[in-house]
């Protein structure tokens, strides 16, 4: 993989347009371009350097000179098994570079949510508890597999003989239920 290839690589998995990183790493989109295309290798080292850092690898990852990229700054929370350990870190590395964009916040929303509430004070975080708890209320907000079913249920608070009390029959013997 030339040092383009992975320059791109890095700019894809941001999620970020060639205007963008090329805006973040201080060139033109038309030489991003050909960094990208190999149309120009003798890339400055400080535009290596620039690149590595925005894509949170080392710069002799990006020159090919170590195989795998070398995750510096949340390398142990990325280490563990669990995806959502890895996104938070992921969401760590755009949020501090003020990369999460309205393209990607959906993958981290999670997240965000969570650092609003933890921006509030006690009062504060008592009244989003009670606006969560209300739209969880909601099914409009709610996904469907969190939804029970409201089932009518016979009463059990009076007597009610069985010779009176049809509500089963009525219901099964009902030919277009």
């Amino acid at each position: 993989m030339t040092v383009g290839e992975r320059i791109k690589k890095i700019r894809n998995k941001l999620g970020m347009s060639q205007v963008d990183f090329a805006d973040k790493i201080n060139v033109s989109k038309q030489t991003l371009y050909k960094y990208e295309n190999n149309i120009i290798t003798n890339i400055p080292s400080d535009k290596i350097e620039a690149a590595a850092q925005l894509g949170n690898v080392s710069p002799a990852y990006l020159m090919g000179w170590n195989d795998e990229p070398i995750e510096m700054q949340y390398s142990t929370l990325s280490s563990h098994n669990s995806e959502s350990l890895s996104r938070y870190a992921e969401y760590l590395y755009l949020a501090e570079r003020q990369l999460v964009t309205d393209r990607n916040s959906d993958k981290y929303i999670d997240f965000i949510i969570a650092s609003k509430i933890n921006r509030l004070n006690s009062t504060g975080r008592k009244e989003a508890l009670k606006r969560i708890t209300e739209l969880t209320k909601i099914s409009w907000y709610t996904d469907i597999d969190d939804m029970k079913t409201n089932a009518a249920q016979a009463r059990t608070d009076i007597d009610v003989p069985e010779e009176t009390d049809t509500s089963d029959d009525d219901i099964m013997n009902d030919k277009d239920f």
